[in-house]
């Protein structure tokens, strides 16, 4: 599923094999319903070193709900009826909660929340944070945050607050879906993020694609001068894993090396990759 904008301000864009009907039944109230039952859960898809596709660099926490039935939704199914600003953070919190308790697990994780522009005027989802840092200062340096470049929150002074005060926590910051919105150079210079992820309508499709090809190059030298970590999503094939490769990418994400998943999963894909090389 290519980025769908549901402007609740939460990112929903995920990469399927297949395309998933929206339940057109779901309400905001089943949604509260799932975060006070605990429906609520994440997935986690891992982002694949390239110099090395067997290596995690990190996971991506994506939200999910867990229906009555026991099946998971994906985003694009609940989030287009999530318009509150209050429903918005408190499923960020609950992603954070859930995030922070797998990073406390496994001291060798690395893990990315999203989090959407009413949340980082939460001052609940930062004390949520706070505290677990004090308890487990290395959390923080284990911490990514994501914020979409769609969301337009990058000129007020709380989305300025807000960013100080992960770095305070040693929390790393990237910018997602980086291509696929308008985010002015200034913002770009000015936040000076840890990483930059690539939209994946540029990933899916690469090899094939001149035009997205000098694009993303364009978009990794960007990255390079301001020393930002770079990832693309979408990967689907090893030509365009081996196309991204080719044009400098730092990390890849897509289901070629591995569907979201309950738990933090080792990625696939290598073998294919070998045969590609």
């Amino acid at each position: 599923m290519k980025h769908c904008d549901t402007g609740s301000g939460l990112p929903s864009k995920e990469q399927s094999a297949e395309p998933v009907a929206h339940n057109p039944s779901l309400t905001p109230d089943m949604v509260k319903r799932a975060l006070a039952e605990g429906r609520v859960t994440a997935a986690f898809q891992p982002v694949v070193d390239a110099r090395g596709v067997s290596r995690v660099a990190f996971h991506e926490a994506l939200i999910r709900i867990r229906t009555d039935g026991g099946v998971l939704l994906p985003p694009g199914q609940f989030l287009p009826a999530v318009q509150d600003a209050a429903l918005v953070s408190a499923l960020d919190r609950k992603v954070l909660s859930l995030v922070l308790d797998r990073l406390a697990e496994r001291p060798d994780a690395r893990i990315a929340v999203n989090v959407a522009g009413p949340t980082t005027r939460d001052p609940d989802w930062l004390e949520l944070l706070t505290r677990k840092v004090r308890e487990m200062p290395d959390v923080g340096f284990r911490l990514i945050v994501e914020l979409n470049e769609q969301d337009a929150v990058w000129t007020e002074a709380s989305c300025g607050r807000f960013l100080h005060s992960l770095r305070d926590l040693g929390v790393s910051i990237a910018l997602d879906d980086f291509g696929a919105g308008a985010t002015g150079f200034q913002c770009f210079r000015d936040q000076r993020f840890d990483i930059v992820k690539i939209d994946g309508s540029y990933g899916d499709g690469l090899s094939r694609d001149l035009d997205s090809q000098v694009l993303v190059r364009a978009m990794v030298d960007i990255a390079r001068h301001f020393e930002m970590l770079t990832v693309i999503e979408f990967i689907a094939t090893p030509a365009d894993a081996g196309k991204a490769i080719e044009i400098g990418m730092d990390c890849l994400q897509g289901n070629m090396f591995g569907r979201p998943a309950t738990e933090l999963e080792r990625p696939t894909g290598e073998e294919a990759m070998r045969r590609l090389g």
